[in-house]
């Protein structure tokens, strides 16, 4: 996919307003309107922070390839989820969810 076209650039700009672990899968929200919910393996970085802190952060990119999904913050935390087949614990990756608009999902 064209990192350029990728349906992840409605994130960028927007800040995270909730972030969790749900059974064993992560959801963001950004805002009411649009949210991310992540299925496969994936890094935070720095490693010593954890979902709940990545409220309030801004999404400075968020870009994709083959194998994998960057979403970058203005303060320089990253999330780096993995596309590879080894990565899945299901048969989606993630899925973006926007209101009144149909779901993307990658698998």
């Amino acid at each position: 996919m064209n990192r350029n076209s990728s349906p992840l650039k409605v994130i960028e700009h927007r800040k995270v307003t909730a972030a969790q672990v749900v059974h064993d899968y992560v959801q963001l929200a950004f805002g009411e309107e649009i949210g991310i919910s992540i299925y496969n393996e994936m890094q935070i970085k720095p490693a010593s922070l954890h979902i709940g802190e990545l409220v309030g952060k801004v999404v400075a990119s968020a870009d994709e390839v083959a194998e994998s999904v960057s979403i970058k913050f203005t303060d320089g935390a990253e999330i780096e989820i993995d596309l590879r087949p080894a990565a899945y614990r299901g048969p989606e990756a993630m899925q973006l969810h926007r209101v009144g608009q149909t779901g993307v999902i990658w698998n």
